[in-house]
């Protein structure tokens, strides 16, 4: 671009002058042309046209000046804004969008590849930091760790992926010097930064990959250290593991189910379904929320696929507030029976499960009586007391508390008179026994005599004929949930059993159900 063009696209009013002060020139030039004879005003008409060229060339210049010291301004400041628009406020890292595009540049072509190592951290535990100590401690751990991480990867280029989630790009495969790094970074945070006097100990998981040797996309690179990140979750947090080929399995899997899964609760795409728990009269006692997930591509996954995978990590905690949630929005479709709540062995470790419960009340407006909390008979065995202290939290709150799948562990009758329960559910092992093993007979019949000494209600699980049925009920058991009394079904297609074993419509004390 000429000089002129830049005056006229930046400055029209100068570079009108400079046309003036040319042209003025020119005539003058034309003039002088002209002339002949008179010496003074061939001298006067000179000295007039080299003033007026000498303007225009002072006028040229600041103009020149000016207009690049404009431009160069303006290139800082874009500079700038990009810089700002490409940077977390709060830590000074790269944002997501500016950092995959480094790293896709860092990568090269597939015909030209470069090396790279991708080091992705991964805060512990950061949403029990936020809860114990407060947003603002949140907020500085972040900072530090970044801090952190600039002071021992000088070299590296830091981006923030996420809410706890950062990667780091080294330009390089020294994988020795990025672990020993990583392993010095692990334990500066484990002596923690200070909050109120007193030093918290803080914890990353971390998992790396290299390219080209692993991957050579950006997305390939960053999915195995993902993989890599989440080995180091499995194996007890505070580490870093180094993508191996053999978590391309399971693993892999695995982290595709968690993916999905916070997406779907995120999302609001799971479902409840519900299944009648019945009275010995056939009239409805309860019924129990069982969560569905049915995937977009997959279908449905089965609990069993996906509820492991969330008690793996804290997403369990997500997930049982969710499913509790919607049991309260719910329960206005049930408003004469109790609601049951699966709950995690994992969910009771915390107390963040007491405050759950309580906010989830206050914010639906339910009553605690409204539900039963089960709990494995697994939990149960290996329930310390600070699990216990949030077991009686929630009695006292109302909550009723039912000791799921008895007979399938190490949980004996003497367990029954400590344990804070309300109820038992036989195991459907048991229930399917009844008809021909005597000792699956005497044991229904002597837990169903314990439980009406201490005032439990006891449930027989998995009744899927009638002769099950009636056996149950010859053994003592008052309470009966399975396939043969109506299987698990969304809300709305339970009308018709609700209809058909409405109390009124068949006669039954409601006072006497209540007791």
């Amino acid at each position: 671009m000429s000089i002129f063009t830049n005056i006229r696209n930046h400055s029209k009013r100068g570079y009108y002058v400079l046309q003036a002060l040319f042209a003025a020139s020119a005539l003058t030039l034309a003039w002088l042309v002209s002339l002949s004879g008179d010496g003074g005003v061939l001298t006067s008409a000179l000295f007039f046209c080299i003033v007026v060229n000498l303007m225009a060339i002072i006028v040229l210049f600041y103009l020149q000046r000016t207009i690049g010291e404009r431009l160069r301004r303006a290139s800082l400041d874009e500079i700038e804004t990009t810089r700002i628009l490409s940077t977390d406020a709060l830590t000074g890292a790269m944002m997501r969008g500016p950092f995959l595009e480094e790293l896709q540049r860092a990568l090269g072509r597939p015909l030209n590849p470069r090396q790279a190592t991708l080091v992705l951290v991964d805060f512990d535990h950061f949403k029990h930091l936020n809860d114990s100590f407060g947003h603002p401690f949140g907020d500085s751990a972040l900072a530090y760790l970044v801090k952190l991480m600039v002071r021992l990867f000088p070299d590296a280029m830091i981006g923030r992926m996420g809410g706890d989630e950062f990667a780091l790009l080294i330009r390089d495969c020294d994988i020795e010097a990025t672990l020993a790094r990583a392993g010095r970074l692990i334990e500066e945070l484990r002596i923690g930064t200070r909050h109120d006097g007193h030093r918290v100990p803080l914890s990353v998981s971390m998992g790396t990959a290299l390219a080209p040797a692993h991957a050579g996309q950006p997305e390939n690179l960053m999915l195995l250290a993902d993989l890599a990140l989440y080995e180091s979750k499995a194996n007890g947090r505070g580490r870093i593991s180094v993508f191996d080929t053999d978590l391309l399995t399971e693993k892999r899997h695995r982290r595709f189910i968690e993916r999905e899964l916070r997406a779907a609760i995120y999302l609001n795409e799971l479902e409840l379904h519900y299944q009648p728990v019945i009275n010995a009269d056939g009239s409805i006692y309860a019924v129990e929320s069982l969560v569905r997930w049915r995937h977009p591509v997959r279908g449905l996954i089965a609990p069993g696929e996906f509820i492991p995978v969330a008690e793996a990590t804290s997403l369990i905690d997500t997930l049982g507030a969710w499913v509790f949630r919607r049991a309260c929005l719910d329960s206005a479709a049930f408003p004469d029976c109790r609601i049951s709540i699966n709950v995690s062995g994992e969910q009771l470790k915390r107390d963040e499960f007491v405050a759950m419960l309580q906010r989830v009340l206050e914010e639906i407006g339910c009553d605690a009586g409204r539900f039963l909390l089960e709990i494995t008979e697994t939990a149960a065995t290996t329930a310390t007391p600070e699990i216990l202290r949030r077991l009686d939290a929630a009695r006292a709150m109302g909550f009723c508390v039912a000791l799921d799948d008895f007979g399938t562990g190490f949980c004996g009758f003497n367990y029954l008179k400590t344990l804070p329960i309300d109820a038992i559910k036989i195991d459907r092992s048991y229930i399917r026994s009844l008809a021909h093993d005597e000792v699956a007979r005497v044991f229904v019949s002597a837990l169903a005599q314990i439980a009406h000494i201490q005032h439990l209600i006891i449930v027989a699980e998995g009744v899927e004929t009638e002769d099950e049925l009636l056996l149950a009920k010859a053994a003592g058991c008052n309470r009966f949930q399975g396939y043969h009394i109506c299987r698990p079904a969304p809300k709305d297609k339970l009308a018709a059993f609700f209809v058909k074993h409405d109390p009124v419509a068949m006669g039954v004390d409601i006072v006497a159900l209540a007791s």
